[in-house]
């Protein structure tokens, strides 16, 4: 019988090499000129980082829930830049980058008051709601401007992979409780399962020179 550790450990590895890949393939390919696969291999080389730092970490030190913590901040962060309004109306980007910075605020005195052991599951529950709701909300963008070549858009595999991340994510935290080496394990597949998109967004080859492999055309910084 495979020990739960051994698995978790193999996972772990597939996580993070399927992490990594994304930024491998961009690198390959030279397509960093766009702003989009530029997020997207910054994101792969964080979310490497986050699967390698965390698999060293015993699960149950405490120092592994701190670590988890700030890297799945940081991910949130960068895609929910990355999903940004695309609004010509500079009022909604205010008011996109008050509520951003003012969540961000939340969380960082949150985590500063209670610890991450005893916060950071409901913290994540909200990061995973507003991902969702901004991955809706693009691709509801994205399907008004690239109807016809929004298969070929690296930013529509990336929002695909935000929200099966999102939703399984939640789907995990309503899950009875979990020893924590099961939940390391399920997290393991979560991220494999949202690799797998971001690398297909990294090999998204655009067929049609007249559509920017940007996707939200408009926006304003």
């Amino acid at each position: 019988m495979v020990k739960t550790g051994t698995i978790q450990d193999i996972l772990n590895i597939i996580a993070m090499l399927a992490s990594l890949a994304p930024a491998l393939i961009i690198l390959f390919r030279r397509a960093w000129q766009s702003d989009v696969l530029n997020f997207l291999m910054v994101f792969s080389l964080l979310s490497f980082m986050h699967g390698l730092l965390t698999g060293l970490l015993p699960v149950t030190q405490p120092g592994y829930a701190f670590t988890h913590a700030a890297f799945s901040l940081g991910e949130f962060i960068l895609l929910l830049f990355l999903l940004r309004p695309n609004s010509k109306q500079r009022w909604m980007r205010d008011l996109f980058y008050i509520f951003s910075i003012a969540f961000l605020s939340v969380i960082i005195t949150v985590y500063a008051l209670m610890g991450a052991n005893a916060s950071a599951s409901t913290v994540q529950v909200l990061q995973n709601l507003i991902l969702l709701a901004a991955a809706i909300y693009g691709i509801l963008q994205l399907l008004k401007t690239e109807q016809v070549f929004i298969f070929q858009q690296p930013l529509f595999w990336i929002i695909i992979g935000a929200i099966a991340f999102s939703c399984m994510q939640l789907l995990l935290a309503v899950i009875p409780s979990a020893k924590p080496g099961e939940m390391a394990i399920m997290q393991a597949l979560v991220v494999t399962v949202r690799s797998l998109f971001f690398i297909v967004a990294a090999g998204t080859k655009m067929k049609n020179p007249a559509v920017k492999t940007t996707g939200f055309n408009d926006f304003k910084y």
